[in-house]
């Protein structure tokens, strides 16, 4: 698998989900978090 870097060339260190709630129901929401704290949406 190819190494992923964001703007500041950090890696990508790991996917994470978010929980939010949408009308009532528990959704997951997969982040890219990268070496410098940053995390980004995956799309």
């Amino acid at each position: 698998m190819a190494q992923r870097y964001n703007q500041n060339q950090s890696p990508l260190v790991k996917i994470v989900y978010s929980k939010i709630k949408v009308q009532g129901k528990v959704e997951l929401i997969p982040l890219e978090l990268y070496a410098d704290g940053t995390v980004k949406r995956v799309t």
